[in-house]
């Protein structure tokens, strides 16, 4: 009597030692969302240009994104940010229109939420002819907006 005990515990003990294997498996942790933020080479104020960003986990193309959201403000001017909803055009390209009215120093950010992930990379660049006295100002700005637009996920560069 006390072997049938014993087998029974052992059996149980055994499956419950699978069962827990098996959960640990389900766990895995997603790949990251890439957001590549694409702009062309040369921006003029006055002319509309096409800003977009390439959405991607690992090499597939994310294409089901909940939100895409473009942030764009003039670092030159300081103030205010503007929000626009982005589009999907074809294989994980989000894109807006936008037509910029003065140059200067701009910075685009941003804001991706697809699979569960958040992310919201950044790229500053130069609108027209962009004066010393407009990157010096828009280094001042980008100082007193860090708290507002910094994420740790700063994309960089220039045009």
């Amino acid at each position: 009597m006390k072997q049938i005990k014993y087998v029974m515990a052992l059996a149980a003990f055994m499956f419950l030692g699978a069962c827990t294997a098996e959960n640990t498996q389900d766990t895995e942790v997603p790949e990251i969302i890439e957001a590549d933020i694409q702009l062309p080479e040369e921006i003029n104020p006055g002319e509309a240009y096409q800003l977009q960003v390439a959405v991607s986990q690992g090499d597939e193309a994310v294409t089901d994104a909940n939100e895409v959201v473009f942030e764009l403000w003039n670092d030159s001017k300081g103030g205010d940010s503007i929000q626009v909803e982005a589009s999907h055009t074809e294989e994980g390209i989000y894109e807006m229109n936008h037509t910029f009215d003065e140059s200067g120093v701009y910075t685009l950010q941003t804001h991706v939420t697809a699979r569960s992930l958040h992310i919201m990379p950044k790229r500053q660049f130069h609108v027209g002819e962009v004066t010393e006295e407009q990157v010096k100002k828009a280094e001042e700005n980008a100082g007193n907006q860090q708290s507002g637009h910094m994420d740790g996920h700063e994309a960089g560069g220039h045009h």
